[in-house]
């Protein structure tokens, strides 16, 4: 393990976490869900992003996922997006998941498979950097579409 995933897995903070980064604004993120894909592999996570500050700006959300099988992993990056606001302006990121975020190898059996597959929770992680997750919540996408919202 190297790097954000070794900084969980260890449970030692960083002094800059991956995806940190300095703006001359701030930013606030809001209204985050998550849902399975109605009969298909995958799911969607949105955010809302808002520029709080004076100043034009640059956020760049970040979705990690975590499952059992991911051990000795806690979570990992599956999408980033850099978005560029002005003052006062909001917009809705979607993100897209797919089969393979969360797929991983199983080398007793030698091969590919996925959380979904296992009947394993998802843990879904909408933040700024991998120490700064703001949103979490677990999704079970084995069967229909399951909406999951969480607040503020």
């Amino acid at each position: 393990l190297v790097g954000y995933r070794w900084n969980d897995a260890k449970e030692q903070p960083a002094a800059f976490p991956f995806g940190f980064g300095l703006s001359y604004t701030s930013f606030e993120l809001s209204s985050f869900h998550a849902e399975c894909n109605a009969g298909a592999p995958g799911a969607k996570v949105a955010v809302t992003v808002k520029n709080t500050g004076d100043r034009s700006g640059a956020a760049v959300p970040q979705v990690y996922v975590g499952f059992k099988s991911l051990k000795p992993m806690i979570r990992q990056l599956r999408g980033f997006w850099k978005l560029h606001l002005e003052p006062g302006a909001s917009e809705e990121l979607v993100f897209a998941l797919g089969d393979e975020d969360w797929r991983f190898y199983d080398e007793a059996g030698q091969l590919w498979r996925t959380a979904p597959e296992l009947n394993e929770e998802v843990t879904v992680s909408v933040g700024t950097s991998s120490a700064d997750l703001l949103w979490s919540g677990k999704l079970s996408c084995q069967g229909t579409a399951q909406p999951v919202r969480f607040q503020q």
